[in-house]
């Protein structure tokens, strides 16, 4: 009967039964890993593969927007529109550096969708274009479109009222001339009057914003 090996030959023996396992660990991981992919519908490739652009799913090759906004170039004014009894201050964003034509621009587009669906409304913007006549030290001259003639007295007023609180409020304009087709004209005020001009908030104070 051959004696038992112990010590160093025991020992050897254990560590080329774990040496064993672990050998057999690589393929094995290496087969579960092609059956997977094979499950999942990928074929296992030894190397990279050029793709046919038209193969690629939808979308996958479309570059993304961007998320983040551009930076704004313009800068926030005031223009006046009309309420029910009185004018009501609201913003535009008009380009750098502002200028009158720019405001008059803004002016002459009137209210936004949801603005008109608040009731605000913009008499002015019915003669346009409202370009620039003349600008003197405290003045500016306006002038509009021939259908300015076509609005009602009450809506003449509002609009001269328009003109008169959105020009003063830039710095050093205290009063506004209308012309009407490039010819000088009496407009309507909020007392009841007609005036040649230059027009100023006084003579819409009535209707001023609350």
């Amino acid at each position: 009967m051959r004696p038992r090996a112990s010590g160093p030959a025991g020992t050897s023996r254990s560590r080329r039964r774990r040496v064993g396992t672990r050998t057999l660990v690589a393929p094995l991981c290496g087969a579960l890993l092609a059956l997977v992919a094979a499950a999942c519908g990928v074929d296992v490739q030894a190397s990279p593969t050029v793709v046919n652009p038209k193969q690629v799913p939808f979308g996958l090759l479309h570059r993304s927007t961007p998320t983040t906004a551009p930076a704004r170039s313009g800068q926030y004014v005031t223009i006046y529109l009309v309420g029910s009894e009185h004018l009501v201050a609201v913003s535009r964003d008009v380009p750098t550096p502002v200028t009158a034509a720019g405001i008059l621009h803004a002016l002459g587009t009137g209210p936004t969708p949801e603005e008109a669906s608040e009731g605000l409304r913009s008499p002015i913007s019915t003669a346009v274009p409202l370009t620039l006549w003349q600008l003197a030290t405290t003045t500016i001259t306006v002038n509009v479109a021939g259908s300015f003639t076509t609005l009602a007295g009450q809506d003449q007023a509002e609009a001269a009222a328009q003109l008169v609180y959105t020009l003063t409020s830039l710095p050093g304009i205290t009063s506004v001339g209308i012309r009407i087709d490039g010819k000088s004209a009496t407009v309507p005020t909020a007392k009841g009057t007609l005036s040649a001009g230059p027009l100023d908030r006084g003579d819409y104070e009535t209707l001023a914003p609350i």
